[in-house]
């Protein structure tokens, strides 16, 4: 059976590649991650990349970054990490697994941040952009690489990012 296509944003290689049958179909590469780096234990604040595997909520087609990916970060599992380890109200965790369970984008307004997403640099510098990793968390491509991976895209899609 044809497996989906799923997105890998590698951060060492600074690439993200379209899979299919776990063969790449399209890879783009020289993008931007968080500018301190990955973290499986994102926080607010932090300026780091979440690792982990989340799913595609919402495409955005006009924003400040050109298109704007969201994804389904924080996951159920990095927030019940943090509700074990008090950094989230039971509240909060519920809302999130809520989100999950509809396949709507989680909250963004509890310590562990969210808004994560794959962007294009619209109003950002590009000579930044060529020299370093600069966003607060996303993963940023420039404009033309972005619209070249919308075609591949859906919502529901997975994105592993690792």
């Amino acid at each position: 059976s044809a497996a989906e296509a799923w997105l890998l944003v590698d951060t060492e290689a600074l690439a993200v590649t379209v899979m299919h049958d776990d063969q790449p179909q399209l890879t783009l590469h020289n993008v931007a991650i968080g500018r301190y780096g990955t973290t499986a234990d994102k926080l607010v604040g932090d300026k780091m990349t979440p690792l982990g595997r989340f799913r595609i909520t919402h495409i955005a087609r006009s924003t400040a970054f050109h298109r704007f990916i969201g994804l389904s970060y924080p996951d159920a599992e990095h927030a019940q990490n943090a509700r074990r380890q008090g950094q989230i109200s039971e509240q909060q965790l519920q809302a999130i697994l809520s989100a999950h369970r509809l396949g709507k984008a989680p909250p963004h307004n509890t310590p562990l941040g969210g808004r994560i997403g794959i962007h294009g640099l619209g109003e950002a510098d590009p000579d930044l952009h060529a020299a370093m990793n600069w966003t607060r968390g996303c993963v940023a491509l420039t404009d033309r690489q972005v619209d070249s991976l919308l075609p591949w895209l859906q919502i529901g899609m997975v994105v592993e990012i690792r």
